[in-house]
This record gives C-alpha cells, structure tokens and sequence, in this order.
C-alpha cells in the first residue's frame, strides 16, 4: 500500500506558522490555500538524531503546549515484548552469531539507559532483562571468546551492560519492593556466575549497589518481615 502520509501544513504565497498538529495558523484572517501532503519518514529519513533533537526543541520552544503530549509519550511502557520477540528471530530463527548481533543488542541497552536517565527504573529495568536473558545465554552457548579487535568490542560492550544495569539499579523508586529487589539480585547473580569462566567476573558494580538498597530496605522494616538472610553475591 501506499505510505501514510501526514499535513505539515498549508502551502500559501505567505509563510505561515505550522502547528506539531498539521494545522496552519492563519496570522492575516485570509481564507488558507490547498493542503499538500508530505510524508514524514521521507522528510525525516536524512536526519540524524541531533538534527531531529534541535528540531523537536524548535518545536517545543514555538509550541509550548505540546509538551505535555511529549510527555505522555515518554511515559509510555517500552515494548518489551516486541524487542524479545526481534532478539529471538535472530538468534534463534535467523541464526545470527550474537557477535554479529552486538549491535541490535547495545542499540536496546542504550534506549534502557535514556530511560534510567529519565528516572525511569521500571522500564530501564525490563529491557534489560529482556535482553541481558538471551544475551548471556547466547554467549554461553557460543562458548568461544574471540581474540584481538573482536574481543576489545565485546569487552566494551559488556562495559555497556554493565554500567546501564547500575544506572537503572540507581534510579529504582521507593515503591519497588524488597522481594523484587531480591529477585533482580538473584538474577543478575546467575548472568554473572554463568559469564564468569568466559569474561571474569562482571556485574560486581551493579549487584553491590542492589545489595546496598536491599540492606537499607531491611533495616528500615519491621523486625518481622526481614528476610533472615541476605543474598550472597556470586
């Protein structure tokens, strides 16, 4: 079918302002002139993400209102599913080497780290369990490490992985109970034992800031509900 397409705005002899919208501001009362279409992915496609960002930004500072509409969009769940379902069509329907795939992978942990950076720990924290699972797997069943160039990359990639877990760990709310913190803990615990004997020990940044965050939930609860024990790291 055809590419939808979206109104920028109205063409006239004059220029006038454009709504994010689609519709043209009339600044001089006169009847607008015909609506010509434009496809956006065509307009946007040569644009890099600075480019896009400063031009959002012109938007933003012209249109203050539709801030809020920027907003709710962030607030938005990320779809988690949708970036399982891609990681597992290569993996495992197309065979794609997870070395080859390194850069599907970083490009979702980069979007979990503009999450956590937004403050937002819950979905910074389901992408990246979402692609942290399939990742170790994949490279535990690879078993080989490459050498030289190749393992320079990986190394800067789990460096990646590494510190995003962190930054979301870091920005986790008060709401998040002790018993998901435990289970995020018992998790990451098995990636790092089971990337151990490939990589050395990873991970010890990110667990030892979720320990700390545990203790501190427990010292702060009631004396019956501690857990008797807390979480060894592995």
């Amino acid at each position: 079918g055809s590419t939808p397409t979206r109104s920028l705005g109205t063409m006239a002899s004059k220029p006038e302002a454009i709504s994010p919208s689609g519709d043209a501001k009339k600044s001089d009362g006169k009847d607008s002139q015909p609506v010509e279409k434009y496809d956006l992915g065509y307009l946007m496609a040569p644009l890099s993400r600075h480019r896009l960002e400063m031009v959002l930004a012109r938007v933003i500072v012209n249109y203050p209102e539709e801030v809020e509409k920027l907003l709710e969009e962030s607030r938005k769940a990320a779809d988690f599913v949708a970036i399982g379902n891609e990681i597992k069509t290569m993996l495992d329907d197309q065979g794609i080497d997870v070395l080859e795939a390194m850069e599907h992978f970083e490009h979702h942990i980069k979007l979990a780290r503009n999450y956590a950076k937004a403050k937002d720990a819950n979905n910074a924290l389901l992408i990246l369990k979402t692609v942290t699972t399939p990742l170790v797997s994949a490279l535990v069943k690879r078993g080989k490490v490459p050498e030289g160039e190749a393992r320079s990359e990986l190394d800067e990639f789990i460096i990646l992985l590494e510190t995003t877990w962190q930054e979301a760990i870091t920005v986790i709310d008060e709401k998040m109970t002790s018993s998901e913190l435990m289970e995020i803990f018992k998790e990451l615990s098995k990636h790092r034992i089971a990337l151990t004997t490939l990589l050395g020990p990873i991970f010890s940044d990110p667990l030892r800031v979720l320990k700390k965050r545990i203790r501190k939930m427990m010292d702060a609860s009631e004396s019956s509900s501690r857990p008797s024990k807390m979480p060894k790291q592995g």
